[in-house]
């Protein structure tokens, strides 16, 4: 009968040789881990929050169990770093920084609990740190806390296949209830184990175990204050994120689109890596599997589910990069056992030494993040619209600017059209200053509405010049007078034009749920 991993004992002295053959390449891994981390750490206190970020300090602002846009876990990271680190962007930032950090050493550990390798586990490491998402990692989003979960739940399912203890089902249990509390995307792991169990041949015999359905019942309990938040709260968090997936249309150019971006943000030199170890996975069905190939077999079904999946949606609406995140540890340990494999067998043709160079992934992906970092903190790049750090900068000056008009203009509120400049105007702004958003009220379930008298004195209206915010305010204020136009001005360089407009006269009721 075939030994399982769990079975199959390693010698003694196959570490320390490892050791010794591959010390150059783990102090590569560690400096670079480190390297990164620590050019994080000094680079968070220096770019202003992204819109999204603003909008989830305000929820840690008012923890609850859930939220419109999604579970509570981002509100919560965000919490837990800004009373450690303070009410900053090195504080909203670095409790997701550090926790996300040390995930190069959690790949590494599964990856040498998988393949017992040394070269393997430091290779995952540097493929970690390559990958042009782990440099995006310095924005908090609800990918952090998924990602984290979604890899210690990976992790937990690592110790199952290993060690066949029971014990690991409820650490996975957890680890995906955290995961599900922190974005529903974590469904898809639920998928994957569960894909796991079938093809997986070692893991089969956990089908008839109760340790499983424990680790469902587990997850399910973590998760359910936050299902009891949503039927109080007309279920609006599963309308929202539920509507996205029924299919509206063909349209299937978003497919090249997904594939690129996937290809961009894995980096392409880790692309090929991938891609050799799914073909070797399927390459080895219908014969007997080593424990080796059990190892490639649960990682690629562990996220087959979600790639599948993503890959449909892109055939009628976009994908956005982030969306895969949490499975990018994974694709890394997958890289890395490829690169082992190509470097060894390097002159049996080209498509080795083409995996090979992946050993390559890291350096290049160091450099675009010094790249992206550097014009994330100097613009030196005109790039306009097309700079991938468009996003960053020029609020807090802004900001000032619409309190000096709401000061000189006696002003009692600002009202606007999104949540975007809501959040950011109310982080960077005066306290006392309320700024509301007229429409969309759901996304503001964990705050009290601002009462309708709020209105009865003149205030301001904030919205970009794109849009005919006079047009959508005529029907709720009968005095509506432009005062300024002001520029969003990161680095120096105008990036957009925003629209000041003096208020007054309120048709109630101002606030509109759509």
């Amino acid at each position: 009968m075939q030994r399982s991993a769990a079975q199959t004992p390693r010698s003694p002295g196959a570490g320390e040789s490892s050791w010794a053959a591959d010390r150059g390449i783990v102090i590569a891994a560690a400096a670079a881990c480190l390297g990164l981390l620590a050019l994080q750490l000094a680079l968070i206190g220096r770019i202003e929050l992204t819109f999204d970020e603003a909008y989830y300090v305000l929820w840690s602002r008012r923890l609850a169990w859930g939220y419109y846009d999604h579970p509570p876990m981002v509100a919560a990271w965000i919490r837990a770093s800004m009373a450690l680190f303070g009410p900053s962007e090195f504080g909203v930032r670095a409790l997701a920084m550090v926790i996300f950090g040390a995930m190069s050493g959690l790949v590494a550990l599964m990856a040498w609990r998988l393949f017992g390798s040394i070269r393997v586990a430091a290779l995952a490491s540097l493929t970690l740190v390559a990958m042009p998402l782990a440099a995006g990692a310095v924005i908090v989003t609800p990918d952090t806390p998924l990602t984290v979960f979604w890899t210690l739940g990976m992790a937990a399912l690592v110790e199952v296949w290993r060690t066949r203890r029971a014990a690991w089902w409820l650490a996975l249990g957890l680890a995906l209830g955290l995961a599900l509390l922190s974005k529903f995307t974590a469904a898809f792991l639920a998928a994957g184990v569960a894909l796991a169990l079938l093809t997986t041949p070692s893991l089969r015999r956990w089908s008839t175990s109760r340790a499983p359905y424990a680790a469902a019942t587990l997850a399910l309990a973590v998760l359910a204050p936050f299902v009891v938040w949503n039927a109080e709260h007309g279920w609006a968090t599963f309308a929202k994120q539920l509507g996205r997936v029924p299919a509206h249309s063909f349209s299937p150019q978003y497919l090249p689109e997904f594939v690129a971006s996937q290809i961009g943000l894995m980096n392409p030199l880790v692309f090929l890596p991938v891609v050799a170890t799914i073909g070797a996975v399927f390459s080895a069905r219908g014969r007997p599997l080593a424990p080796t190939d059990e190892a490639r077999r649960l990682l690629v079904a562990s996220i087959a589910p979600a790639i599948v999946y993503f890959a449909l949606h892109a055939l009628h609406d976009r994908v956005e990069g982030n969306w895969l995140a949490p499975l990018y540890p994974t694709l890394a340990i997958l890289a890395a056992d490829a690169i082992a494999r190509a470097q060894s067998a390097a002159a049996g043709g080209l498509w080795p030494r083409l995996v090979a160079g992946g050993r390559w992934a890291a350096p290049l992906g160091l450099l675009v993040a010094l790249v992206v970092y550097g014009q994330a903190t100097s613009g030196v790049l005109p790039l306009g619209e097309a700079d991938p750090t468009f996003r960053f900068g020029g609020w807090r000056e802004l900001t000032r600017q619409v309190d000096q008009l709401a000061r000189e203009r006696g002003a009692a509120f600002v009202v606007t059209g999104g949540y975007p400049a809501t959040s950011l105007l109310t982080y960077y702004g005066d306290p006392a200053l309320p700024v509301v958003q007229r429409d969309q009220r759901q996304r503001w379930l964990f705050e009290d509405p601002p009462p309708e008298a709020l209105f009865e004195a003149p205030g301001l209206a904030f919205i970009d010049e794109d849009r005919d915010f006079a047009v959508e305010l005529a029907p709720h204020f009968a005095q509506i007078e432009e005062v300024a136009r002001l520029q969003r001005r990161p680095y120096g360089r105008a990036m957009e034009t925003y629209v000041v407009y003096r208020v007054a006269d309120p048709i109630p009721p101002v606030l509109s749920g759509e």
